[in-house]
Order: C-alpha cells, then structure tokens, then sequence
C-alpha cells in the first residue's frame, strides 16, 4: 500500500527494520506509563516479531514511521505503533487495512483500559469492544474490526 500524497508505503518487515522498528516503539513507550519496564516490553516485541508477520510504513526520509504484528491465523494484532509526528496521516488505519487483507478475516486486538485515544481512535474506524475481560490481559480490553 502506498499513500502518494504523504509519501509512505506499507511492506514487509525486513531484517535490516528491527532497529527502527525498536527505536518507534521505546520512543512510543513513553506515552505508557502504566506498562511494565521498558526492557521487558522490548523483549516482549522481538519475540512477537520475530514469530509472526509484521508490516511496516515506511517514508524515504523519516525511515521507518510505523509497524504492525500480526498473528496472521488468528487475524490478531499484538503491536500497533505510529511515530508521534505521523499520527492521524493515515497510517495507522493504512496498516490495519493491510493486515485485515493479509489475514482475510476482521481483526482483533487488545487496547490498555487507559489508552483513551486509543479508544477513540478505534470507535472512529467502525471498531467495537468484545464484552467480558481478556483471557491474561488485566487492564485491556478486546475490540473487534469492521
């Protein structure tokens, strides 16, 4: 997928991504205070990473402006992170899109209780919260996609 008007694509991570896919995410992290340490949700995402797809946006000159993992035959995403200056230009939902078609089937992911723009975010693009609590995900909750 490419956005011509703001001049960023969606690809395949490749190997050579996994610094820039780490540096979005620590710089992403601050605006989660609640989160356990920073080295323990690192080593959380390299795992996640590596064990599944992920896709990235990426613009010739700022590099990599976001990501996304996927456990594609679950049509679940696990990490969904946009570089601060590139929020609300579309890439966050351009992955989505992207990943929805990657796992033929509406997505599901797990939101932080007190990620409120988050939530908002994801009530704009049509998606809904599942009831009842997650399986071993104390103070998120499931949305499903449209």
């Amino acid at each position: 997928m490419t956005h011509r008007a703001a001049g960023w694509k969606i690809r395949l991570r490749i190997g050579a991504d996994d610094a820039a896919i780490e540096a979005v995410f620590r710089d992403c992290l601050s605006d989660f205070p609640w989160r356990a340490s920073h080295d323990v949700e690192l080593i959380r995402l390299r795992g996640t990473v590596s064990a599944n797809h992920c896709l990235v946006a990426h613009e010739p000159h700022a590099g990599i402006i976001g990501f996304l993992a996927l456990e594609r035959r679950k049509a679940y995403v696990s990490h969904l992170f946009i570089k601060h200056d590139w929020r609300f230009c579309g890439v966050g939902s351009g992955l989505l899109q992207v990943a929805r078609d990657m796992a033929r089937a509406p997505l599901q992911l797990d939101v932080d209780v007190q990620n409120q723009t988050a939530f908002a975010a994801y009530r704009a693009m049509g998606w809904t919260e599942k009831v009842g609590p997650v399986p071993g995900r104390e103070g998120q909750v499931r949305l499903s996609g449209p």
